[in-house]
Order: C-alpha cells, then structure tokens, then sequence
C-alpha cells in the first residue's frame, strides 16, 4: 500500500511539472557560512527611490527566463529583488522565515537594472529560504525553484 501511495506522489509531482504548474516546496538544505559564497554586486535604490548604493549580496538566484534576480545579504538582513532583464516585467521575491510567518511576497517596481532593498529583521540564529520571479503585473511568469536556507547569522 505505501509503495502504491509513493508511486502515485510522484505521477502527480511529474504532471504537475509537465503542465507547468508550480510545484512551492521549501528547500531544506542550509547554506551556513559566507566563505567561497556565490555573490554579486547590485545596484539598489533607496526607499525614496532617488539615491542608488553599491552592495554586495549572496546567493543569488534566477528566475529561469532570467528577468528578475534575488539575492540576500545577511549582515543586516536584506533581500534584494532585482530587475535583471529589461523585458516590461517585474522582479518579485516569495520567500519563508525562519520565525514560521508562511509565506511572503514581495513586489519590485524599480526597473532594470536595480534592485529594491527589502530590510528584514530576523535573528541570528535565523533562516530565509526564497525563490525570484518574474511577473506581469498580478501573474507569475517564471519563476526558479526555492533557494536553501539561508543564515541570516
């Protein structure tokens, strides 16, 4: 009987990635330390949107048609949603927290090529798992799978 119920999860997990549907399951693997970390340098604006800063964040990852790029910076605790593509979509961010809230979505209206500096407070001893996409307007266009926990110590 168990053999017949894990058949049938993943007959429905193939049609389900067959039809392109989206399948939201949280990475679990952690990433700990910065050392030999994938990062990038971002532009990102201010809350005003007027004054744009260099900074450097880890992890980044792609939404798969590469229009919109996040990346997290856990000194300080910033997510940063990125327009990577000048496309006329929008970079979102849809991630979990370590402190079980479900999950968030975060909208970026700035254009190609900054990002928005979402500020998160989570403790150090803390996680984020997130995912970028890119959207048209309130629909989701592409979107990547689920980056593994990230410290935010």
């Amino acid at each position: 009987m168990r053999k017949k119920i894990v058949l049938a999860a993943a007959a429905a997990l193939g049609l389900a990635l067959s039809t392109g549907a989206t399948v939201a399951q949280a990475d679990t693997s952690q990433a700990s330390s910065l050392d030999n970390a994938p990062s990038v340098n971002v532009s990102v604006l201010s809350a005003n949107g007027e004054a744009g800063v260099q900074a450097e964040c880890y992890y980044p990852i792609y939404s798969p048609d590469r229009g919109a790029m996040v990346c997290f910076q856990p000194y300080g605790e910033h997510l940063y949603i990125c327009d990577a593509k000048a496309d006329g979509h929008h970079p979102v961010a849809r991630y979990y927290r370590s402190d079980k809230s479900g999950r968030k979505v975060k909208h970026s209206t700035y254009p190609n090529p900054q990002c928005l500096d979402h500020n998160l407070s989570i403790p150090e001893s803390g996680w984020i798992n997130y995912q970028a996409c890119n959207y048209e307007k309130k629909t989701a266009l592409s979107c990547s799978a689920y980056r593994g926990r990230v410290s935010a110590g």
